[in-house]
């Protein structure tokens, strides 16, 4: 069946690669978008198909909001679908989901459109080309999203508990040994020996723990993102760095699932690593002095983006105006919304520079300013399986229920077949 069903869409997408012609504003005809369901989106698209509705009266939207519990799971949902031959006129995606999706054949190479569309282009003009570069399907090259959003992960820290503490506020050169010094002092403990502040929230998922190996020049996977990367010195290094933090210098907790927001907004952490979607909440717990960083660099001043993106399937009857309203979703008006809500960073650059974008938290502006630096998660068609074995093997050793040697060399044994299976 998936060798019938890719084969059947790279047909369509060979057939419907020149460039679309513009819809006729009477068209009548139906739309789907397959999307992960949340509050934000679902708003956000609502509006989108109000504006729409202006320009083609007689166009449905149907939008198919859709569980996220992890993009492996979402991306095997949309292929799924397609396999029943129900396959939506657009998808979004995340970049953990592009290489599984487009590499099928499912999708169809946005380039030609974006060539003959002066209103795409300056969209694109907007957006970093670095991140744009990190879009593109590694196997082919193609552009086969179209940029919505995207995140990075920086450090949030209490500003009050450093000037209790009288420790200086993180600088934009500090280096790990920086780091764990700072983190050891702003480690609080009771007379009986109990931690009730720790400096620090070890991030209990994939794309918080990345920047830690980008900032060493260790990663799991290399850059084509085909093979293991995790028997080498610096991974290693970077393992036992975020293992004495929390078993050694016990100025962290012990390792658990999750980004470390709730903790940091209960007092309970001094500083944490993630992206901009905290802030909604961050702001609702009535914290005010609050300041980001880059992260600490050990080898090299980096950290990790995601970026998200709608495509055009293969299989639309419709693809002229599937693009019209991924364009519409990608517009100034789509991205205001997102830069209002603060979920994540917009793409476009002018939106994400604002001065009230970059009014809380202090140093904000480190969120699009990493942008041409910042290394894309590595997302290979398999994806789901890389990012389930790292966070087992690495949360087995973080808690000391495995040794270092061992931890290396099963999760390099078990990386190394899986990347074999998915390409081969």
């Amino acid at each position: 069946m998936r060798t019938r069903l890719t084969l059947s869409v790279m047909a369509l997408a060979m057939a419907a690669s020149p460039a679309l012609a513009q819809p006729a504003a009477d068209i009548t005809a139906k739309l789907t978008i397959f999307q992960p369901v949340n509050q934000q989106m679902i708003d956000s698209t609502d509006k989108a198909i109000a504006r729409f509705k202006l320009k083609y009266p007689n166009v449905t939207i149907e939008p198919q909001f859709v569980p996220q519990p992890s993009w492996g799971e979402y991306n095997t949902s949309f292929i799924n679908q397609v396999a029943t031959g129900a396959a939506p006129d657009i998808m979004f995606s995340a970049i953990e989901g592009f290489a599984e999706t487009a590499n099928r054949g499912l999708l169809r190479d946005l380039g030609p459109l974006i060539d003959a569309d002066p209103t795409a282009k300056a969209v694109l003009d907007e957006l970093d080309p670095n991140l744009l570069d990190g879009m593109r399907t590694r196997s082919t090259g193609q552009l086969n999203f179209f940029p919505t959003e995207w995140n990075n992960i920086v450090v949030y820290y209490n500003k009050d508990m450093f000037d209790k503490a009288g420790v200086a506020y993180p600088a934009d050169d500090w280096t790990w040994a920086d780091f764990r010094e700072t983190a050891k002092q702003l480690t609080i403990a009771d007379a009986n020996g109990n931690v009730t502040q720790y400096g620090y929230f070890v991030p209990g998922f994939n794309f918080g723990l990345t920047p830690w190996f980008l900032t060493n020049e260790a990663s799991v996977l290399d850059a084509d993102w085909k093979q293991s990367a995790v028997a080498t010195d610096n991974f290693r290094e970077t393992l036992q760095f975020l293992h004495d933090l929390i078993n050694v210098d016990k100025s962290a907790p012990a390792f658990e699932s999750g980004v470390g927001d709730s903790k940091f907004v209960a007092g309970q952490v001094a500083m944490f690593s993630a992206g901009h979607w905290p802030i909604p909440e961050i702001r609702a717990s009535g914290l005010t002095n609050v300041g980001v960083q880059i992260m600490p660099v050990n080898k090299v001043k980096t950290t990790v983006f995601g970026i998200g993106g709608l495509a055009v399937t293969s299989a639309s009857q419709n693809p002229e105006l599937a693009w019209e309203f991924v364009k519409e979703m990608t517009g100034k008006e789509f991205q205001t919304e997102l830069a209002d809500s603060e979920r994540s960073i917009p793409s476009w650059r002018s939106l994400a520079t604002t001065d009230k974008y970059l009014s809380f938290p202090d140093n904000a502006a480190i969120f699009y300013g990493s942008a041409a630096t910042a290394k894309p998660v590595a997302s290979p068609p398999n994806f789901a399986q890389v990012e389930e074995m790292t966070m087992r093997y690495v949360g087995a050793y973080l808690n000391g229920n495995e040794d270092l040697d061992t931890t290396i060399s099963g999760l390099d044994s078990e990386l190394s077949r899986a990347m074999k299976r998915a390409y081969n």
